[in-house]
């Protein structure tokens, strides 16, 4: 790295094991430590902190070179792996130490948690409020040898344990990061068909269904927008009621700008009446 200057960043996100492999695989993460931080227990063990009489929570930290991956993109790929509506646990592991947090290190790092999370809140990603702490970064405690990199050391083990956790169901379901964009289509709809040649002409790859035989998407945009009418356009966590080819333009760059991996960008239409 030269004489770059390397920062950290912390974050709880329940069973570490699963929180290792996401932030190893972007460019600019130079190392990622699975341990202990958040609790008043001075170098505690597994089965302390498992005891959950320490106040520490299950976390990683991550070293990063600044100039290559900034923390926004740090805080999404943490966002985009948990359920941050859950404050007793994350998913099969319960208790106070595998809830949810961003440690800040910085005040900076505190003002972009602050911004991450409420974007997340008003996104309409999920129907609870996200409910993960922002905290002030004390002391990590790095786990023992046997947890680190549990991924590469025992992959048929944690790839049972990410499946039957059900992290693993969530993450594909909320956040689709191999589809990059989703068309929920109906047959009749002149408008549907007109985004549906923007998005071939600006080689735009999408997923349609039709929401005539789909009940529970056409309840969420209900949900989401309050409106019955065609088309209404979800792109990444906005959405857009009417074919506003300007404002598709500017989110769909927006979205190709970003890491593809950790957005998700989906569109959907209802019929018009």
């Amino acid at each position: 790295m030269g004489d770059r200057i390397l920062r950290k960043a912390t974050f709880a996100g329940g069973c570490f094991w699963c929180m290792q492999p996401p932030f190893q695989e972007v460019e600019g993460v130079v190392s990622v430590v699975a341990g202990y931080t958040g609790g008043t227990k001075r170098h505690p063990t597994y089965e302390e902190v498992s005891s959950g009489t320490t106040g520490h929570l299950e976390a990683v930290q991550v070293t990063y070179d600044p100039e290559t991956v900034s923390y926004e993109t740090l805080l999404d790929v943490f966002w985009t792996q948990i359920d941050p509506t859950d404050d007793a646990g994350q998913f099969a592991d319960r208790g106070s130490q595998y809830r949810t947090a961003i440690f800040w290190h910085d005040s900076g790092q505190r003002q972009m948690a602050k911004r991450s999370k409420q974007a997340l809140n008003d996104s309409g990603t999920f129907t609870q409020p996200v409910a993960t702490r922002i905290l002030s970064y004390s002391t990590f405690y790095p786990a023992e040898e046997y947890h680190q990199h549990y991924a590469e050391k025992k992959p048929r083990e944690y790839q049972l344990y990410k499946t039957y956790s059900g992290r693993e169901e969530l993450v594909q379901r909320i956040w689709h990061a191999k589809n990059t964009v989703s068309l929920y289509s109906t047959p009749r709809c002149h408008t549907c068909r007109e985004i549906k040649a923007f998005l071939r002409k600006n080689e735009v790859a999408f997923e349609e269904i039709d929401i005539t035989a789909d009940d529970r998407a056409r309840d969420m945009i209900i949900e989401k927008t309050g409106h019955i009418g065609a088309p209404v356009v979800r792109i990444g966590n906005e959405f857009i009621f009417g074919f506003d080819q300007e404002k598709m333009e500017r989110l769909l760059q927006k979205c190709v700008s970003r890491n593809a991996e950790f957005i998700q960008c989906t569109i959907h239409e209802d019929e018009e009446k």
